[in-house]
This record gives structure tokens, sequence and C-alpha cells, in this order.
């Protein structure tokens, strides 16, 4: 692992020490997981998703029925009319 030296401003290192601590980590460790995450490729909805994607295109449903459905289950949730 290599390691390397960045200057920060004031109020950008006071925000990385605050988040670091609400996170329960050194800020070296935040800081450094920050980075790996800004700099790692960007996965695709199908590598995130993983099976829940194919089971969904088996089930044949289309996006905007999905949309549907959960706009349904959440009114009835939540005990609220759902209205077309």
């Amino acid at each position: 692992m290599a390691t390397i030296t960045v200057r920060f401003p004031d109020p950008t290192e006071e925000r990385l020490r605050i988040q670091a601590a609400a996170a329960g980590k050194p800020v070296e460790q935040h800081v450094s997981e920050v980075l790996e995450a800004q700099t790692s490729p960007i996965k695709t909805l199908r590598e995130i998703s993983g099976s829940v994607h194919e089971r969904f295109i088996a089930t044949g449903m289309s996006e905007e029925g999905l949309a549907e459905t959960l706009e349904r289950e959440d009114h009835a949730a939540r005990g609220v009319p759902y209205d077309e």
C-alpha cells in the first residue's frame, strides 16, 4: 500500500474529521476509504442488483408496472389511499 501526503484546506479537514468520528474510524482510514470509493470503477445496476435483476426480468413485468406495484404497496403500508 502506498503512502502519500495530501494537503487539505482547514474546512475540508474538519469535515473529514467529523465524518470519520461519526463512522467511528480514524480520519486516515476514512480518507483512504473515500478515495478508494471515488477511484473505483463504477458498477452497473446489474452488478449491484445481481440475481434480483434477473428475477425481475423473468417476471415479464414492465418497469412501469413495477413502479405502480411499489407505489400501491407503499400507500397500503402507510394506510393512505392510492389514487391512480
